[in-house]
């Protein structure tokens, strides 16, 4: 039974870093700075305008507030 929880718990981690990497390289993306990957061992630079753009979590949240205020 320890394992299915630690599974899940390394899941919730797992999930919660792939959140995060999303979140930095949108904000790289809208800050207009590029990103440096490696992609099977070859370092490569991605510019901002080659990023596909991505809602952050606090993005309807403002929106809602723009909303209410306008």
């Amino acid at each position: 039974m320890k394992t299915s929880i630690h599974r899940s718990k390394a899941d919730i981690i797992s999930v919660a870093a792939q959140e995060a990497v999303a979140d930095a390289i949108e904000t790289h993306r809208r800050m207009g700075r590029s990103i440096v990957v490696s992609h099977n061992g070859v370092v490569q630079r991605i510019r901002p305008s080659e990023i596909t753009p991505r809602a952050l979590p606090h993005d309807a949240h403002e929106a809602r507030a723009d909303e209410q205020a306008g």
